[in-house]
This record gives C-alpha cells, sequence and structure tokens, in this order.
C-alpha cells in the first residue's frame, strides 16, 4: 500500500503547484509508513489539503445495525474532531454505504433536506467512496464535502479511491485485532471458570483469572496440569471415559456437576459445560465452569425447609388449598384431597370454586360472583365462616374455612391460601350442647315447679299446724264444758231417780256427752295433743288381729287382703290408735266402694332418702315402717285431694260424718313423728300409706335388712308413664344413676318403641294408663319380642290391688308409689340383676346366649386422646376390659407387666412404629392377636403380617359395629392367654 501511494504521488504532483508540492510529497509518504488509527487519522488530514476541502470523514458500519455509521477518523476546520455516530438513512453516505462512489457537486441539501450534519455544517458539495474488507464485504466508507463546490480538475473521486484500498485494510485489522483482543479480555475477566485443555495430553493451554483465583494456582502452575488434577472423584481412567463420546463426535456437549480441589486442599462444588473445538486444526476441550457451591447449599436449605413444610402439611388435619392470581388450584395437601375426594392431579389449574363448591345443598347453581372465599382476592381481605362443599361423590358436607389473599415482598396480593376443614362432627356437638341447654333448662323449670309444690306442700303444713293449735284450744275449752255439763248431770240423775221420763232425759244427755267426748279426742288427736301411750310394736301383728273386726265392719261383699313383708321392721306407736286409724281409713274405703270392692291393707320397710325429703318437707330422711290401706272406690279429684286432712272437711252427705276421721289419722301420724300420703285417680281408687318411725330396739333380729347401698348402671330402660310429671321425674333420676333411657306417653308408644328394634334391657311402666291397650298387654307383648328383657311395675296401689281380682301373677315386680330415688334404684337394679343370674342376656340386639363373646382383655395403643378415650369406651361397652397408653415404649412395658388377649395399636406412634410394637408383641407372645388400626392402610398385597398370620387391619375412622365384628373374627387357643 505505500508502494501505491508513491506512485500516485507525481499524479497528485499534478494536480498542485508552486512551494506546497514538495510539502505535500513528504507528507504523503510519512503516512503511508503509518499503521492502524494514527494512519486513518493522518489520512483524513492529508484528503482535506490535497483536495481544498473542509470536512473529511473515515467511518465504519456496524455489522449489528447496518443503517448505523461511526467516525473512526474526523477532520474539519483544520483539525481532528471528536468522533460520533450517526443514521445513514437519508444521508448522501447511505448511496455510498450501497456499495458505489458518489459524488453530488453542488445544492447536496437539496437532495437530502433530512441530514441535519449537512444543513448544520452549510454543506454545498459531497464526495463518498465505499470500503471493502478483503472478501468483498461493507466495512466503512470515506467522504469529504465542502460548503462550496469541489474543484473537479482535482479528481476527488480518484483521489479518494487512491487512499480507499489502505483505509480499508487498516479499518480491516483494526476490526479483527479490536474483536480478538475483546474476547479475550472477557474470557480473562468473566467471573465464571472457563479452561482450555489439550484433547490428547489433557494438559491446561488457558486458564482465566476468575479459575486461577479459586483454584489458588499460578498460570505456570496449571500448564503442568490436567483436569484430572482438581477432579478429586475422578480417576484418569474414568475422566477419558467420560469424554470419549465427545472425541468420537457422538455429541456435541457434555454438562455434568462434580468437585474442584484448591490448592490448599478444600474443595468447592461446579457445573461443567465441555466441549470438543479445533484451534488451528488442533483439537483442543472448552470448558465452562460455574461454582455452585452456594446455590446448592441454597438448594439444599430450600429443600429442607421444603420438606419440613411438606411434613407440616402433609400431616396437619386441616386441609390447605393454594390458588393463583385465576383463583386456580395450584396446591392441595393429603387432608384436602381426602375432605373433597380429589386428588391434586384431578384439580391443578382448575378454579376451585367449580370443582367443590358449585351448587347449593338444594341443587341451585351457586355462582362464583356469590363466593365468599373467592372475594378474599379481588378485595384483599381475608374472609372466614362457614359454608357447604360438595364432594367427589356428589354428597354435601359443612366446612369451616379461612381465605386469605397471598402478598408479595411489595404487598401485592398474588393468589390466595385457604384452609377448611368438615365440622359435621362440631354441628352435632353444637346440637347436642344446644339440646343439653334445653334439657338443663327444663331441669330448672321442673326444679322450680318442685319448688312451688314444696312451697304448697310447706304452706299447707302450716295451715294444717295453725288450724291443729285451734282445734286443741277448742276441744281443750270443749272437755271442759263437756267435764261441767256431765257433773251435772250426774248430780240431776240423783234428784229425778224414780221418774222414768226424767231418768230417760238425763241418760239421753249422758250419751250426748259422750259423744261430745269423742268429738273432743279426735280434734286432740288431729292437733297432736292426745295422750298416746306408744310401744314397740310388730304391725304385721297389730293388721292380723284386726282381720276379722274389719271384715264383720266392711261387710261379705268387700274383699278384705293384708300384705305383711318379710322381715317387718318394729314401729314405736300408740297401737290402739293405729288401730282406729285403720279402722277410719276402712270405713272410708267402704264408702267410697259403695260397699262392694276391694280393701287391700299393707305393711312393709322404706328407707327415706334426702331426695323424697326435699319434695316431703315434713318427712325427714330414715327408716320407716309404711302402712298401706287401698281400695277400689271412686277415687278422688286433684281438688278434694287436697282438703281431706282439713278438720271437719267431708264429701258425705250431712249427718253421714264428722270429716274428722282423715284429720284424727293425720294427727296420729304426725304426732308419731312420721307421715301420711294419698295417691288416688278417679275412677281408680284411693291408696293411704302411713309413715311411722321405725323402732330398734330389736336391732340384733334386724342387721340382715340394713338397706344396701345405692347403685346405678349403664343399662336402657324404657320409661311408660302417663303423667308428663312423673315421666320426667323418673327419668331424669334414671338418667343421674347412669342409665340410658328412653321414654313414652301411654302403653301404645311405648309397644311401638319395643317393636322398633330399640336394645331395652327394663320395662319400667305405670299399670293405670289411658288408652286402649293396657300396660300388662304390652309387657307380655314385651317379652314375647324381646324374651331376655326385665318389667318393672309401678302403681299407687299395693300389689295385690292392680289386675285380675286385686293380684299380680307370680315373678311379677312392682313398685308403689310414691317411691324414693333409693327405692327406684335398688329395684330397678334388682330387677336387672335378677335377669342376669337366671342366665338372660341384657342386650336385646337380637343374638343369641352361643354368639356373645367372652370377655377380652385387650391393650390399646394410640396417641390421639379422643381416639383412645373413644376406643375404650366401645370396647367396655362390648363387654371387654379394655387398657390404654399413648407411646410404643409404655405398650411393651404393659405386656411385660400383664397378660393381654389382643393389641390394638396404631402406626404412627411418638416414639417407635407400630410396627415394631406389632412385631416384638407377636414374637414375644405368639398367640397375642394384633390389630392394626389406622386411616392409611396400603393395598391387601401391600399389607404385612408380623407373623403367625394373626395381624388384622382396622381402617379409621371406625365405629363400635367395626369394632364389634373383628374381635368377633379373631381366633383365640382353648385357653384365653387371660387364663393362663
Amino acid at each position: 500500500m505505500e508502494d501505491e501511494l508513491r506512485q500516485a504521488v507525481p499524479e497528485l504532483k499534478n494536480n498542485y503547484a508552486g512551494s506546497q508540492l514538495n510539502i505535500f510529497s513528504d507528507e504523503v509518504i510519512e503516512c503511508a509508513r503509518l499503521v492502524g488509527t494514527p494512519f486513518l487519522k493522518e489520512t483524513v488530514k492529508l484528503l482535506s489539503f490535497a483536495l481544498n476541502v473542509r470536512w473529511v470523514i473515515l467511518c465504519e458500519i456496524d455489522q449489528e445495525r447496518p443503517q448505523i455509521a461511526r467516525t473512526i477518523a474526523f477532520w474539519g476546520d483544520g483539525q481532528h474532531q471528536d468522533n460520533i455516530e450517526y443514521d445513514l438513512n437519508g444521508t448522501p453516505c447511505s448511496h455510498v454505504a450501497s456499495g458505489e462512489i458518489y459524488f453530488f457537486r453542488e445544492h447536496v441539501q437539496k437532495q437530502f433536506p433530512n441530514d441535519e450534519m449537512l444543513s448544520d455544517f452549510g454543506v454545498q458539495s459531497y464526495v463518498g467512496v465505499p470500503l471493502h474488507s478483503s472478501d468483498g464485504e461493507m466495512l466503512g466508507l470515506l467522504a469529504v464535502f465542502h460548503d462550496q463546490a469541489i474543484d473537479e480538475r482535482l479528481e476527488p473521486s480518484l483521489t479518494l479511491e487512491l487512499f480507499a484500498g489502505r483505509a480499508a485494510a487498516e479499518l480491516e485489522r483494526l476490526t479483527t485485532t479490536s474483536a480478538a483482543e475483546r474476547l479475550g479480555r472477557i474470557v480473562e475477566d468473566a467471573a465464571s471458570e472457563t479452561f482450555i485443555f489439550d484433547a490428547e495430553t489433557l494438559k491446561f493451554i488457558l486458564v482465566n483469572k476468575g479459575a486461577r483465583e479459586n483454584l489458588g494456582y499460578s498460570i505456570e502452575e496449571l500448564r503442568n496440569l490436567t483436569p484430572v488434577d482438581i477432579k478429586p472423584e475422578f480417576s484418569q481412567e474414568a475422566f477419558m471415559e467420560m469424554i470419549l463420546p465427545l472425541k468420537t463426535g457422538k455429541v456435541p456437549l457434555l454438562a455434568f456437576e462434580t468437585i474442584h480441589r484448591r490448592k490448599d486442599g478444600s474443595d468447592y462444588e461446579v457445573s461443567v459445560k465441555l466441549q470438543l473445538l479445533r484451534d488451528q486444526g488442533r483439537p483442543v476441550f472448552y470448558a465452562a465452569i460455574e461454582d455452585i457451591t452456594e446455590r446448592n447449599a441454597t438448594r439444599r436449605a430450600l429443600q429442607s425447609v421444603t420438606n419440613r413444610l411438606d411434613t407440616v402439611l402433609n400431616n396437619t388435619a386441616m386441609a390447605v388449598f393454594l390458588m393463583n392470581e385465576h383463583q386456580q388450584c395450584i396446591y392441595m395437601n393429603g387432608a384436602a384431597e381426602q375432605l373433597t375426594g380429589y386428588s391434586f392431579e384431578e384439580t391443578e389449574g382448575r378454579t376451585l370454586h367449580d370443582v367443590i363448591h358449585h351448587t347449593y345443598p338444594d341443587g341451585r347453581i351457586f355462582p362464583l360472583e356469590e363466593c365468599a372465599i373467592d372475594r378474599a382476592l379481588p378485595e384483599d381481605n381475608q374472609m372466614q365462616g362457614e359454608d357447604v362443599f360438595v364432594h367427589k361423590d356428589g354428597s354435601f358436607y359443612p366446612v369451616s374455612y379461612t381465605a386469605s389473599p397471598i402478598r408479595d415482598a411489595a404487598g401485592k396480593a398474588l393468589g390466595t391460601v385457604i384452609e377448611a376443614k368438615n365440622i359435621t362432627e362440631e354441628i352435632k356437638a353444637r346440637e347436642t350442647l344446644k339440646n343439653f341447654n334445653a334439657e338443663l333448662e327444663e331441669r330448672i323449670e321442673q326444679a322450680l315447679i318442685e319448688r312451688e309444690e314444696i312451697e304448697a306442700q310447706l304452706r299447707q303444713a302450716q295451715k294444717m299446724e295453725a288450724v291443729g293449735q285451734l282445734t286443741g284450744g277448742v276441744a281443750h275449752d270443749f272437755n271442759n264444758l263437756l267435764q261441767v255439763i256431765r257433773g251435772n248431770l250426774d248430780l240431776l240423775e240423783r234428784d229425778v231417780a224414780g221418774n222414768v221420763r226424767a231418768e230417760h232425759r238425763v241418760q239421753m244427755a249422758s250419751a250426748g256427752v259422750q259423744r261430745g267426748a269423742k268429738l273432743a279426742q279426735q280434734l286432740l288427736a288431729f292437733s297432736r295433743k292426745q295422750a298416746l301411750t306408744p310401744k314397740t310394736c310388730h304391725l304385721g301383728h297389730v293388721i292380723s288381729g284386726m282381720g276379722n273386726m274389719l271384715r264383720r265392719m266392711l261387710g261379705e261383699r268387700i274383699d278384705v287382703d293384708t300384705i305383711i313383708s318379710d322381715r317387718l321392721w318394729n314401729s314405736f306407736v300408740d297401737e290402739a290408735q293405729v288401730e282406729n286409724a285403720i279402722l277410719n281409713l276402712a270405713i272410708n274405703a267402704r264408702d267410697a266402694m259403695e260397699g262392694q270392692g276391694k280393701l287391700t291393707i299393707e305393711a312393709s320397710n322404706a328407707d327415706i332418702d334426702e331426695f323424697y325429703s326435699r319434695r316431703n318437707p315434713e318427712l325427714e330422711p330414715g327408716q320407716y315402717v309404711t302402712l298401706s290401706v287401698t281400695d277400689t272406690g271412686c277415687g278422688m279429684s286433684p281438688e278434694i285431694k287436697e282438703k281431706i286432712f282439713d278438720p271437719f272437711f267431708t264429701t258425705k252427705e250431712i249427718g253421714k260424718g264428722t270429716g274428722l276421721g282423715l284429720s284424727m289419722v293425720y294427727g296420729l301420724v304426725k304426732q308419731s313423728g312420721g307421715q301420711v300420703t294419698v295417691y288416688s285417680e278417679e275412677g281408680h281408687g284411693t291408696t293411704f300409706r302411713m309413715y311411722l318411725p321405725r323402732s330398734i330396739e330389736e336391732a340384733e333380729t334386724l342387721n340382715e335388712n340394713v338397706s344396701v347401698a345405692v347403685i346405678g348402671g349403664t343399662e336402657n330402660i324404657l320409661v311408660v308413664e302417663d303423667d308428663e310429671d312423673v315421666r320426667s321425674t323418673v327419668t331424669g333420676l334414671l338418667k343421674e344413676l347412669g342409665y340410658r333411657v328412653l321414654s313414652a306417653e301411654d302403653a301404645a308408644a311405648g309397644l311401638a318403641i319395643i317393636e322398633s328394634g330399640a336394645r331395652i334391657d327394663l320395662l319400667f311402666t305405670d299399670v293405670v294408663m289411658p288408652g286402649k291397650l293396657q300396660s300388662r298387654e304390652m309387657a307380655e307383648r314385651a317379652k314375647t319380642l324381646l324374651p331376655d328383657i326385665a318389667v318393672l311395675f309401678t302403681s299407687g296401689y299395693t300389689e295385690n290391688s292392680i289386675v285380675h281380682a286385686g293380684r299380680l301373677d307370680d315373678g311379677v315386680n312392682l313398685l308403689s308409689k310414691p317411691y324414693s330415688r333409693d327405692a327406684l334404684a335398688r329395684r330397678v337394679r334388682e330387677c336387672i340383676d335378677r335377669a342376669k343370674t337366671e342366665g338372660k342376656s341384657n342386650v336385646t340386639s337380637g343374638r343369641s346366649l352361643e354368639n356373645v363373646q367372652k370377655s377380652l382383655r385387650i391393650l390399646v395403643v394410640e396417641d390421639e386422646i379422643l381416639i383412645r378415650l373413644a376406643a375404650l369406651d366401645m370396647l367396655s361397652e362390648l363387654g371387654h376390659e379394655a387398657k390404654g397408653c399413648t407411646s410404643g415404649t409404655e405398650a411393651i412395658g404393659l405386656l411385660e407387666a400383664g397378660i393381654f388377649d389382643a393389641l390394638i395399636t396404631d402406626l404412627g406412634l411418638p416414639d417407635i412404629s407400630g410396627y415394631e410394637v406389632a412385631t416384638q408383641a407377636q414374637s414375644r407372645w405368639p398367640d397375642m392377636q394384633i390389630i392394626i388400626a389406622t386411616g392409611d392402610a396400603p393395598e391387601r398385597e401391600g399389607r404385612i403380617s408380623v407373623t403367625n398370620g394373626h395381624t388384622h387391619w382396622l381402617s379409621k375412622p371406625y365405629y363400635l359395629s367395626d369394632l364389634e365384628d373383628i374381635l368377633k373374627r379373631l381366633s383365640f387357643p382353648l385357653q384365653s392367654v387371660s387364663e393362663q
């Protein structure tokens, strides 16, 4: 190129004259010796001088943006200018960039009005030539422009062409050299590690700065090493085998992770991408290395957090759903899958509302816009409440839920997290609580009623006390008057002796005095001021001694029956007054029966507790002998019953009675420290019951009759009673004693319950009730349907005054009204236990005696307290002896300390697995039956049998029937483990 310029000098000389010729020739030659950027800068300066123009530019074209040009050398107004970048579009340079020489002699601005540089410089003429690389590629352009017409005599196009070749060559060399240098600097300064090593010897050829610093080796040290020397996980043979596919061309790239070892012996994790390249025909390996130690540590930490989060989410009972910004499901935990019946794969990417929340329970479509859960995201608020979801099987179930927006670091809502749980049992518990509150309110109301009754009784007692004081005073004064009259009659009788008429009148007056004295005595008895002569006596003997007298007094049409309890206690009373009381009651009964019927007199023992005493304030708790007189007469209305003990009150016609007979009975019993009650129903007769205090003078003969402690039970009892208050009271008493109670208002309703198949151990029924079906008929039907059922009758009458001419059949039990809590407890327990001792099952579910399973000793291993307690209750209900514990270690200890027939164990225990407990148990006690209770049982072929085939599976949740069935299937040796 320098020779070409030297040859061009003569031609250029022809265009110039004067002293400048020699100067220009020297500068051209000097310029030819330059290279690179200095040459290009000197070229634009020479061209400005040679062509006498103001501006000369030498530009390169951006290969990535061909419409952009950048000046490499820029001369203007006699000096070098700063390089600029400009858009070729709309400029005369765009024509040159197309590959041809262009010469615009004048008015160039008019042809390119959008070229701002032409306008700013005031350019009038322009000449430009393209610069091509050695292979013909467009590299740039060389152009001159002037504010006047360029002198064509200087042949500007030719001059530019003379310099264009050398300028293009220098521009190409600069571009190539610059790219290589830039690439070298990029590789050297890159943070990632770069290695180039020989494909045959594996010796390092190039190791960049990042790799050297991380490894701790100098470039000289690395030239003597190979990749195997810094890879402790690879041997020479293993590495050569790994890179063989690259060398044979089977794969273009190998990517793998391994360990690099530094000079100081420490290791770090790397990701390697390895390629086979050629450098001037020489095969080399190029390795791009990334230090992934920190990334892997972060990934492991993230995986650890993820695993913990998965553990929490998959072991919580709460169902968890994650929704994206479109409310599409992107996550469900195991509890959510179990709750909905859908797997995550079935719901992923779907709107949750459309899957499990699309329909109201009544079948109506549930619009998304009405969904409170869905509003959590658009409203950016937490939503919570209760709703109804639709299971995969189409069933509906209630849930409580919380829906909360998921926010990014800036607080923007990106989706929703939903927590939900099935609250079916919770709703049942609420209903139970509601029923409990209602029952509590009912009990309170009943207690208030009882209080009112007790207050009424107290007022009655106070009234009777006040009337008693009044009648006592009247009787006292009346007796004084009678004494005066009787004394004067005795005197008068002497004065009229021999006067038959006068004597008769005195005798008539004396008889009236005697009747008045008897009346006064009755008043004193009511007021409890009569002179009693009590002594310890046996009322059974008193009643037996009155039999003949009562039959003569009552007549042949009234059947008199007496019942004396065995081992009747003694009582401390006035025998004569007791006889008077019995006679008064018998006469009243005769009148009520109109001379025809049945009279029953009964003596028995009674133990009054505080409960009964609270309902009868005048009767203190203690032991009494009861004397009952029952008739089959017309009975009494409640209004009459309230007044029967009032002095001078009578329902008889005028002249047929004084109304003091019952008052005398009342006064006698009260004065003796007892109480008298009456039970009567219109049309069904009346029972008077006197409670007389027990005497213990002969205690040595009465020890065997000491009352046993009151006990209850858990059996099922059907109470049939038409009186609502009595039914409510006895139901409450039985529940308080622990029994499960059903109730009915008459015999027909009771029979309906019996025929329904309900489990009933005891029928407790009133004798006299309204309706066509009688209680005895109901009881007979019950015994037919349920042969093992026990029956206990109750009535206000004595046992021999109820049915079939006043006598119950043999074996029929009756509890007389009114009865105390203790009496009820004892008779109920007695009836149920008697049925058991006779070999009759107390379970009425229809199972035969042959199917009743023997009682087993069972160990329950379960760490969830509610599940454990429920299992223990169910096993107890089935008649087995069960014990519970919370861990596998505790279970092994209990098995070693005691003897058990069967083991029921959960799999997920807090210390060791349920499998381990089962394995140890079967190994040490081969005859023990094992039941694994789990909610996540494997398929049948995946279930393990610990040993001996004695392993059974029970799926959670299980019910009483499930537990009963699996226990029936267990096989035990002829001699149970618990019997060894």
